[in-house]
């Protein structure tokens, strides 16, 4: 057991180690933000756009997506300016100051990010680009170019004068100077300046003609991949559902089997259509999954009340989307009458006019939106206020009890 954890670990150390030293390069252009989702696709052979669905989607469910891309902004190099003679410009590391950004950036996220259970997402994303490397890291590797190159043998240092040759005597009254034997070797494989007959040895020295390269052969279409993945991720939906599970788990289910669709199309080099059906599903997933979870009852448009008396007042309104407007400023509640109500919208607003001298008690809630219960105001996420109050002439007069509750949107609720 031993010696196979530490086979895994030589071979977990040796991949870390082949990424670092062939860690992809952001490109100088095609990135948008930082060029992250082009590095990586360039090096691994991934479509730029699928990358950046998965970050987008991380980010959504999360934000672990935001640390992961702020994590290869600052750690993935950058192409250098091309270099007149130099065939593949050479990476350079992130600036100092982008990097001090970076890190300030980065460092409340990830405490925010331990102390969520999004930290989940962060650990699978690591995950998957490691098994990503494991299986395509042999895919566009270049290794960064750190070593000086070597002076030739016999080349001279730049800005010093090379050596004059000196001259050796062969024979009487002759020099040879060095390099001579190669001139006259050189001279004598030259072709004459007239052959017509074409008798030099050398003249039929031709180079082979070379075949013809023929052209790549066109990646096929997979269309198969995004209808595939479609149906799939319809019955996923509709099984959850029939099993009796709220919208936005059917939704997510979905939305999870799109994404696995998107994996595979990356590496297949297919699926891109998915991307059109993925961002409109995770908005829906996400509005569903704010929304309370009474509120389904399949109504939508505006519902008015203009109660006269406590009696014709219902116990509960509910829409699934639009607006419910409840104006009580009519109606006559007797002073030792107690009356409860309560009313819920989905994605929409909620609107209530109160009688001057009722005492009221009101909870106001929005899950994502405005509230607005009397004197007290709240807005953004989980946005709760709870009020009372016992109107112009004090205690007496009716007592009125309110529940109101939107999933987004807003509630508001006013005397007079």
């Amino acid at each position: 057991m031993s010696t196979t954890k530490r086979a895994g670990a030589a071979a977990f150390e040796d991949t870390m180690r082949d990424f670092w030293a062939t860690r992809p390069v952001r490109p100088r252009s095609g990135g948008k933000v930082g060029g992250v989702s082009a590095a990586i696709g360039l090096r691994y052979g991934i479509d730029p756009i699928l990358v950046r669905v998965a970050f987008i989607l991380a980010a959504i469910y999360g934000g672990a997506g935001v640390v992961l891309y702020l994590l290869g902004w600052l750690l993935f190099p950058k192409e250098s300016e091309p270099v007149p003679g130099m065939a593949k410009p050479r990476p350079e590391p992130t600036s100092g100051t982008l990097a001090v950004i970076l890190v300030l950036l980065l460092l409340p996220s990830v405490l925010w990010l331990i102390s969520s259970p999004a930290i989940i997402g962060l650990a699978v994303g690591l995950g998957a680009f490691y098994l990503i490397h494991r299986t395509y890291g042999d895919r566009n590797a270049v290794l960064a170019a750190t070593a000086p190159a070597t002076a030739a043998p016999g080349a001279t240092a730049p800005g010093t004068a090379a050596p004059v040759p000196e001259a050796t005597q062969a024979g009487e009254n002759t020099w040879v100077y060095p390099g001579a034997e190669q001139t006259a070797a050189a001279e004598q494989k030259s072709p004459p300046a007239w052959d017509p007959l074409g008798v030099a040895p050398f003249a039929w020295d031709l180079p082979e003609p070379s075949e013809p390269e023929q052209p790549e052969p066109e990646q096929p279409k997979r269309r198969w991949i995004t209808w595939g993945t479609l149906l799939l991720a319809a019955f996923a939906g509709g099984l959850t559902s029939a099993l009796g599970a709220p919208l936005h788990i059917s939704l997510t289910f979905a939305l999870g089997t799109i994404g696995l669709g998107l994996i595979l199309g990356s590496f297949l080099r297919g699926g891109r259509g998915l991307i059109a059906a993925a961002v409109p599903l995770a908005a829906a997933a996400m509005i569903a999954a704010m929304m309370p979870v009474d509120t389904y009852s399949g109504e939508i448009g505006e519902h008015e009340v203009h109660p006269d008396t406590a009696g014709e007042l219902a116990s509960d309104y509910q829409l699934s989307a639009g607006t419910i407007t409840l104006d009580l400023r009519g109606m006559e509640i007797a002073d030792d009458e107690e009356v409860t109500t309560s009313a819920s919208v989905g994605v929409g607003d909620i609107l209530v006019q109160l009688p001057e001298n009722v005492d009221i008690t009101a909870r106001c809630k929005s899950e994502l939106g405005d509230v607005q219960c009397l004197h007290s105001v709240a807005s953004g996420g989980s946005a709760d206020q709870t009020a009372t109050d016992l109107g112009a002439d004090g205690p007496g007069g009716g007592r009125l009890n309110l529940d109101l509750q939107v999933g987004m949107g807003s509630v508001e609720v006013t005397r007079g």
